[in-house]
């Protein structure tokens, strides 16, 4: 007699579009689980986004504030933007870094990458240290009213802390970055 083995992966059994949007495609999926059971998810298939860290001189950072419909106010964030058709992680922050806040850097330092909402979208972002900039012409999108400002270190970690900042890529960006920084600072004074 033959034992069969029973799956341990989940399958894809298909999907459909729900809606096609500007930025993102809707799409049900339906799936199996390794235990054989079926269900639909509802997912949001997005191509990807850039998070800028803007550093200037003197441990000081480039933020920018804007509306934001979805939660109907306006808030502080590092400057990021939407990956376009085949464009890289990299190519989209050069792009985005001076579309929002008007500078080129001349220094780019990959730092992280995550999912910031794996339970209903695709999304990926990455994480980019943008340092020895430059000034240039910002070139904002139609949609896009951003007033931006110069913070030190230590008023971005108070904003980061008593609940200013509210933006979940910039806060985790910035937590990285503290990692980062502290670490190489503890190593070069040991």
């Amino acid at each position: 007699m033959r034992k069969t083995r029973k799956s341990t992966a989940f399958k894809t059994l298909g999907s459909s579009l729900i809606h096609r949007a500007r930025l993102f495609d809707l799409r049900a999926v339906r799936m199996r689980a390794p235990d054989g059971r079926r269900f639909r998810h509802q997912i949001i298939h997005h191509p990807g986004a850039a998070v800028i860290i803007p550093m200037l001189p003197g441990n000081r950072f480039v933020l920018i504030r804007q509306f934001r419909t979805a939660v109907g106010r306006k808030i502080w964030e590092f400057p990021a933007g939407t990956l376009e058709k085949k464009e890289t992680p990299i190519a989209c922050a050069k792009r985005e870094i001076i579309e929002e806040i008007g500078y080129r850097a001349k220094t780019w330092k990959k730092l992280v990458s995550f999912y910031p909402a794996p339970g209903i979208s695709t999304e990926f972002m990455h994480v980019f240290i943008a340092a020895d900039l430059v000034p240039a012409e910002m070139c904002l999108d139609q949609d896009e009213f951003i007033e931006k400002r110069i913070v030190s270190f230590s008023r971005l970690q108070k904003m980061t802390f008593d609940g200013t900042m509210v933006d979940a890529k910039t806060m985790l960006s910035f937590l990285y970055f503290c990692r980062k920084f502290h670490r190489a600072k503890r190593n070069r004074s040991a």
